[in-house]
């Protein structure tokens, strides 16, 4: 697992600034894109595909218009690399609400579907310089069970029910530095838009195993949901990152490197844990219209620093700040296909090929996203 501290932020910032610092020495190919070049040779967008963002240049009042679909499935529990059972972390009693005895938690989440609606805006104030900015809207969904016990601990029945929450999440700005036409800098600033405060009601059903009766309804809430179930950081977050990108022929490759660093301290006493990725990618362009690619994606996220006190740790894994964090390995595959000098869609989709949680906490099973981009005038 990487170490996210200070020190590693520290590192990343300086290795940006040398590569930066040494490419700006280089000569720089001052070649205009004209409106009908071939769009199977142009990489930045060729490597954009639907779940990140591959910064490229856009030349002097070029634009791009982006939205896209990302949904993430998870299912069942990791603790390190060990899958475990909600059973095993969790139970509760009756009339309680602490988790009953021997147990960490009093109910456990079994499965979370996170869907984002994204919409980006990107700018070419000249042939180096860029901005962007970029809006979000989600929706969290996440399914709950709670293993009821009898006084003297012999199983009585499961119940189960959801929690949900939506709304406008952060809000992101770039300033994009094309150094040539294959490295970029960039450093963006995340708006803390996004909620932190959202409420959720959950309403637990179920079976009673000896009877096959319906137990009484169990209503948790309304109350402050996990920290997954928030919209927001409650920070602003600086995120610096650097971008490698190389043309070969109808091949393309290259890799980026993204660190978000949180600053301070959100209004309910926590801090999301800081977070570095890295992705690389290969696309092979099958005609000058329909591009097939394939990457690895590498996230290394640190726990939550704090707690807010208005979510009870004990209540489930989901609201343990101890049980966040952890490093994932995505491997994924996609498409792209312009139906004309102006428009793109793409579609990519995917799954972890290696992952160590601080758990227990949930674990990512598939994600996949479709987006449309307008390009304009590069």
């Amino acid at each position: 697992m990487f170490l996210i501290n200070k020190f590693s932020y520290n590192v990343f910032i300086l290795i940006l600034l040398f590569i930066s610092g040494a490419s700006f020495a280089e000569k720089m190919d001052h070649s205009q894109h004209g409106d009908d070049h071939d769009m199977s040779k142009h990489g930045g967008h060729d490597t954009a595909t639907s779940s990140m963002h591959i910064h490229h240049e856009h030349g002097s009042g070029g634009f791009m218009f982006e939205y896209k679909f990302m949904r993430m499935n998870m299912k069942g529990l990791l603790d390190g690399t060990n899958s475990t059972n909600s059973n095993s972390i969790s139970a509760a009693r009756t009339g309680s609400m602490t988790p009953a005895p021997g147990f960490d938690y009093r109910m456990s989440p079994t499965k979370m579907t996170m869907d984002m609606h994204m919409f980006m805006a990107m700018y070419g104030i000249n042939d180096k310089t860029s901005i962007m900015g970029m809006l979000h809207y989600l929706n969290n969904e996440m399914d709950m069970v709670m293993h009821m016990q009898m006084d003297n601990g012999m199983p009585m029945g499961n119940m189960f029910g959801s929690m949900d929450t939506s709304g406008i999440g952060d809000t992101r700005f770039d300033v994009m530095y094309q150094a040539n036409h294959q490295l970029t800098t960039s450093l963006g600033l995340s708006l803390p838009t996004g909620s932190i405060n959202e409420k959720i009601t959950t309403i637990m059903d179920g079976t009673n195993f000896s009877t096959g009766a319906p137990m009484p309804t169990v209503v948790n809430g309304p109350m402050q949901a996990p920290y997954s179930m928030q919209l927001g950081s409650g920070t602003y977050d600086l995120i610096p990152a650097i971008t490698y990108n190389k043309n070969l022929g109808l091949w393309n490759v290259g890799g980026q490197a993204t660190y978000t660093l949180r600053m301070g301290e959100n209004d309910n006493k926590y801090t999301l844990g800081d977070q570095l990725e890295i992705t690389a990618w290969g696309t092979y362009s099958v005609n000058p219209n329909f591009t097939l690619s394939s990457r690895i994606n590498i996230f290394d996220w640190g726990k939550i620093d704090g707690q807010s006190p208005d979510i009870n740790p004990m209540l489930s894994p989901a609201a343990d700040p101890d049980a966040t964090g952890g490093t994932r390995v995505d491997l994924l595959f996609g498409v792209s296909g312009h139906i004309n000098k102006y428009h793109m869609l793409s579609l990519e989709v995917g799954a972890p090929i290696h992952q160590d949680l601080n758990g227990p906490q949930l674990k990512m099973d598939t994600v996949y996203a479709v987006s449309y981009q307008y390009i304009y005038g590069e």
